[in-house]
């Protein structure tokens, strides 16, 4: 629940909004108890025919007769509380300490027939008050009165429901506004996470999280902040409405509240459960999908579309159990609910019943009212509770829609709050441009810290210098990029420039002086031209076709594309050949004109000719910035001015190597 308020706490910016949404709530509340009070002047008018003017007029001299009879009796009580006293102290001498019981008696007996006395006082007042108004405004005949009366529950109906479209849009704003921004923290959060963390929750976690999670927090926000408190609101109208009428009987009808708020408890933990577990078996079936759209290619290649299928369906019949689970506990939360609204119903039945038929103001020897009920009292006493049913077979479906945003909330903020182990230092160091020396210094890594892929790495790469890394598969090349990049910092030793280790860097310092072209070519579902130039975003298109001529891309742009630089590549680059991918890739890093140019296997996808003609554009500009080059293709490794081979994650010089290509 501690996450979920910190959701709602984003609210607080909105406060105009929300206070203008809870005047709504307040407004919806008050015209849903007095259209149900309404039904009370027609029941009269209908039940005994005479006109609200007859009726008004004979509730007032009823009002008068009793306020004359209550104050005889009060007039009588303080006569006989009086003569009490006196005879109390004819008897014996007074003592302060010690009231005589008799005289304890008339007061308190006095005490009860004056508060009377101001109950009826209070009554008549209220009747002369409204005499005026009704026979202003209130027509004399029985028929035009009830039709008035009829005509105006329409007329607050509508606005009722004017009031609620009000109320559900400015709520809804609020929560959808929350809910794009914890989507947009949660985006951020995975573009900025340090690479050990993203792969604990992967593309499937964040992609989940910000679609299933994020929509289950979005819904439980917009209940708390309208549902939640609105249709409370309209209960509280209701038995305000009921204890005008009989607050005794409306605390005899209560009775079963306890029973079913017990019962509510145990549901409502089950149910958060059960919105865990579907929360978790959802990131489960964004990672099928996730896997099996993202493997395309493999999947048609070896005919495994029925068996991702079959995978698929698997991951989607557990989401269903799990769906059906929550939507059996939420449904069982309004019998629970409605059990209430029958329970104080039948319990004002059988006890209001029996007092209006024996004209009685007790049940069993307890005092219910003042005066016997009327039928039509009693008919607007049972409207009300009735009316007290809805709102609370709706508040099911909310606290069932809360507890699922908690849910949902629980699984957001602990990825939203976590610590990224890559991150700038407090005090950040400034580094000249560009770099003279990058040092590696027994340099130890391993994705599993027990199992090292990197030991004890140490090397000196001059500014302007090439560097040639050869080496089986899985031998740790691309892991000495991750760390070249700061995707990941050493468990030992340190990566420096100018003996400035990296981590009293700034992280943007460090990789704004890299950049990285991939074996696996990303590309964004955009023109060339924004790929390209998404290496330095402000590059104008002379810079960007100058970058493409250099990557030997200009070419194939301008001839084999009919857009040319404004052709749209597809997702990542699906409309183009791996070649060209790798083209407008090496475009894109040759437009930012880093300090080191990392090749990571960069030409393994181009043809000889094209390869020749990168080399050959890579020698022109060498000395011009440090190259680290990732290949087995010789011609570039003619390139290096030394070629060194991972061997069992050692750095191991290979001068014969380059002497030969040499």
């Amino acid at each position: 629940m501690q996450n979920f308020w910190r959701a709602l706490k984003r609210a607080q910016p909105y406060w105009p909004t929300l206070a203008l949404a809870t005047c709504c709530s307040f407004a919806v509340a008050a015209l849903w108890g007095a259209n149900i009070g309404a039904f009370y002047p027609i029941l009269e008018v209908t039940i005994r025919g005479k006109s609200m003017h007859q009726w008004m007029d004979e509730e007032l001299d009823k009002a008068q007769a009793r306020v004359q009879s209550a104050g005889l009796f009060v007039a009588e009580q303080q006569k006989a509380l009086e003569k009490s006293q006196q005879q109390a102290l004819g008897q014996a001498p007074p003592q302060p300490s010690k009231l005589d019981p008799e005289v304890a008696y008339q007061k308190n007996k006095l005490a009860e027939l004056k508060s009377e006395l101001q109950a009826e006082q209070a009554s008549e007042l209220f009747y002369r008050r409204c005499e005026p108004w009704v026979k202003r405004f209130v027509p004399s005949d029985p028929f035009q009165t009830i039709a008035i009366i009829v005509v105006m529950l329409m007329v607050s109906t509508l606005i009722k429901h004017v009031f609620l479209i009000g109320n559900e849009v400015l709520v809804g704003r609020v929560a959808l506004d929350i809910s794009r921004s914890i989507r947009l923290q949660v985006f951020e959060k995975g573009l900025g996470m340090d690479r050990a963390a993203y792969a604990r929750y992967g593309t499937s976690g964040f992609t989940s999280r910000i679609t299933h999670t994020t929509e289950m927090l979005s819904r439980g926000l917009m209940n708390a902040l309208g549902a939640a408190l609105r249709e409370p609101l309209k209960v509280v109208a209701c038995l305000l409405g009921a204890a005008f009428i009989c607050w005794r009987l409306l605390l005899l009808s209560i009775l079963v509240a306890p029973l079913v708020g017990w019962m509510l408890y145990h549901v409502t933990r089950r149910l958060k459960d059960v919105s865990k577990k579907e929360l978790q078996k959802a990131e489960g079936y964004h990672a099928v999908m996730l896997e099996s759209l993202g493997n395309i290619n493999t999947v048609q290649a070896y005919r495994m579309e029925a068996l991702e299928q079959n995978r698929f369906g698997e991951a989607t019949l557990t989401m269903r159990n799990f769906g059906l689970n929550f939507i059996f506990y939420t449904s069982l939360t309004k019998p629970i609910i409605e059990f209430l609204g029958l329970g104080m119903l039948g319990t004002t039945i059988i006890g209001g019943a029996y007092m209006v038929l024996n004209q009685q103001t007790s049940l069993l020897g307890i005092p219910i009212c003042d005066q016997p009920l009327s039928v039509s009292a009693l008919l607007v006493f049972f409207g009300m509770l009735i009316g007290v049913s809805d709102p609370l077979r709706k508040l099911s479906a909310v606290y069932s829609s809360i507890y699922a945003g908690c849910m949902a909330a629980d699984a957001l903020y602990p990825m939203l709050d976590h610590q990224n182990s890559i991150r700038d230092p407090e005090a950040p160091r400034n580094l000249a441009s560009p770099h003279r020396m990058l040092q590696l210094r027994d340099v130890e890594f391993g994705y599993d810290k027990e199992h090292p892929i990197i030991r004890n790495v140490s090397l000196e790469v001059p500014f302007g210098s090439t560097v040639a890394i050869i080496g089986q598969n899985g031998c740790g090349k691309s892991t000495l990029i991750h760390l070249l990049n700061r995707f990941y910092d050493p468990v030992k030793g340190s990566l420096c420039f100018d003996c400035v280790d990296f981590r009293e860097l700034r992280v943007d310092d460090v990789r704004k002086r890299i950049a990285l072209v991939n074996q696996h070519t990303e590309l964004f579902n955009n023109t060339i031209a924004y790929n390209i130039r998404y290496g330095r975003m402000d590059a104008t298109d002379a810079e960007v076709e100058r970058a493409a001529r250099q990557s030997h891309a200009h070419e194939f742009i301008t001839t084999a594309l009919s857009d040319g630089y404004e052709t749209i590549v597809g997702q990542n680059g699906s409309k183009l050949s791996g070649g060209q991918r790798q083209r407008i890739a090496l475009a894109r890093a040759l437009l930012c004109n880093p300090e080191i140019l990392i090749l990571d296997e960069a030409t393994s996808q181009i043809d000889m000719k094209s390869e020749q003609l990168i080399r050959e554009s890579l020698a022109e500009h060498r000395g011009e910035r440090t190259m680290i080059i990732i290949t087995h293709r010789e011609k570039l490794l003619e390139l290096a001015d030394v070629v060194y081979e991972v061997v069992e994650g050692r750095l191991v010089a290979r001068p014969q190597l380059a002497a030969k290509v040499a």
